[in-house]
């Protein structure tokens, strides 16, 4: 479930990330899921996929045989993916309509934002950094189905166990003097908390006052026995991505103390029932299904 590789050493090395996958995976459900007002948008998710299951997803049996097999995994994850991917979608367009000078995704994985929001973007250069593997598979399969790459997308390939963040972005052609939003999705939770402090500081001492800079964080271990389907979901990642074991998390009252000490204000912290109530409601009223009670959605903006 990330699109960055832990910051010791990099089993993930020279291979494309599976958790990034099955974030595409579940992407690609949610885009034929038959409830019209949870629907996701990401129509290229299934590009990403494999023929098999590409055409598997066309099917509404074997449609819901999937989705039950992804709810098995880990219950309540797969309406977790549609609320995180809905909120950061509706972030990005905004960002594209301001318009927002830069956009860099932290991670990008297997993210189509910059394709599927190509024609709202006039101005805005999206920086793309990822692992050379996962970036570059990512690559091979949308030339492989024919899709373009928009003229205002850079790919930045980074490994982020060895290189810097800042000078790496400085040689794409980032403006550090320029805003920007900064997007790391599915990330947090496979660093070590070292590796996430080194990442908002140069977050911080890279870009100007009032960039901004969204994030989804664990909750730490010791708030999880009430949450609905959290200590599953927890073990069931670290039995299944071993080569991206788990590193950080947080207490949802501990997150706003805990970016103001490294230059951040919190403008939205989004919990579990904020996302089900935005995300996850139907026609009627009702909720579609209860969603994973393991992760919360922050987007805060750095301080002079």
């Amino acid at each position: 479930m990330a699109q960055v590789p832990p910051s010791t050493n990099g089993p993930l090395q020279g291979q494309p990330s599976a958790s990034a996958m099955n974030v595409a995976l579940c992407r690609a459900i949610a885009a034929h899921d038959p409830r019209a007002a949870i629907r996701g948008r990401d129509t290229l998710a299934e590009l990403m996929l494999d023929d098999a299951a590409r055409a598997s997803l066309k099917d509404p049996a074997i449609h819901s045989l999937i989705l039950k097999k992804v709810t098995a995994f880990a219950p309540g994850t797969y309406e977790y993916f549609i609320a995180r991917t809905a909120y950061l979608d509706a972030v990005v367009e905004q960002a594209l309509r301001d318009p927002m000078p830069q956009i860099v995704l932290l991670g990008a994985g297997y993210d189509t934002r910059a394709h599927r929001f190509a024609a709202l973007n006039g101005a805005t250069t999206i920086f793309e950094l990822d692992t050379p593997a996962t970036q570059q598979h990512k690559r091979s399969l949308l030339a492989r189905a024919g899709v373009a790459d928009p003229e205002r997308l850079v790919y930045v390939p980074i490994d982020f166990t060895r290189e810097s963040l800042a000078d790496t972005l400085a040689r794409a052609g980032y403006a550090e003097r320029e805003l920007a939003l900064f997007v790391w999705e599915g990330v947090t939770y496979y660093l070590s908390p070292q590796a996430v402090d080194q990442t908002l500081d140069a977050v911080r001492r890279h870009s100007p006052a009032g960039s901004t800079l969204c994030f989804d964080f664990m909750i730490a271990a010791s708030d999880l026995a009430d949450r609905f389907g959290a200590q599953h979901a927890r073990n069931a990642m670290q039995a299944t991505y071993t080569a991206e074991p788990l590193g950080f998390d947080l207490e949802p009252g501990a997150v706003a103390d805990f970016l103001a000490a490294r230059g951040f204000r919190v403008v939205e912290h989004l919990a579990t029932a904020d996302l089900e109530r935005r995300y996850l409601t139907l026609e009627d009223g009702t909720l579609a299904a209860p969603m994973l009670d393991l992760f919360g959605l922050v987007r805060a903006v750095t301080q002079g």
